[in-house]
């Protein structure tokens, strides 16, 4: 599967401009995690985005306007996992973050693939990470796994290939893509910065 993006988590200019591009470039699936973002907010900066990419849009908060949107998916992490029994019967794909070898190996197979982070040390949090021991990793990745498992953390154009060597299904994008685009507003060099990577891994 092509990277993953996840948004970025505040509120960036150019943003939606930035997002509507990846979209245009080839990518599959956006995950929106804007955890300060008011039900209203979150609906508000989705409806800015053409209405034809709704369907390659995860959120990670506010999960009920997946419906009333028409999105891809829900995503869930240890704040929001008691809403799972409310979505376990739904047809929607579902995907999980974990930050353990532990949680890894007890995964549900009720999730369509999980993140596991940090793997290398993280670009949007210095200081954090890796958080799994390689080895055990790439020894859980070799065997058969019914949840996809996608690398986050520190995935950049030198880190691409080892999570590749060790077995990921695929990768998910964040500090990477945004941390210059902070500075810099460039949205034909974020766009650059995921096609890059799609290449590297495809």
């Amino acid at each position: 599967m092509k990277p993953i993006v996840i948004s970025y988590p505040g509120q960036v200019d150019s943003e939606v401009e930035a997002i509507v591009a990846l979209f245009e470039a080839g990518l599959e699936v956006l995950h929106v995690r804007k955890p300060e973002f008011s039900q209203e907010q979150m609906k508000q900066w989705i409806e800015a985005i053409d209405e034809k990419y709704r369907q390659q849009i995860v959120i990670h908060s506010h999960l009920e306007l997946v419906e009333e949107l028409g999105l891809k998916g829900v995503h869930f992490t240890s704040t929001n996992l008691h809403l799972m029994d409310s979505y376990s019967d739904n047809a929607l794909p579902k995907s999980i973050s974990v930050h353990s070898m532990t949680e890894l190996v007890n995964l549900s197979d009720a999730f369509n693939y999980a993140y596991i982070s940090p793997v290398f040390e993280s670009i949007s949090k210095r200081g954090y990470g890796p958080a799994v021991d390689k080895t055990m990793l790439k020894t859980f990745l070799a065997n058969e796994h019914e949840v996809a498992v996608f690398a986050l953390g520190g995935i950049n154009m030198s880190t691409v290939d080892e999570a590749r060597e060790l077995g990921f299904d695929g990768v998910a994008l964040h500090g990477h893509i945004w941390e210059q685009f902070v500075k810099d507003h460039d949205v034909a060099g974020l766009v650059n910065r995921y096609c890059e990577i799609k290449e590297k891994w495809e």
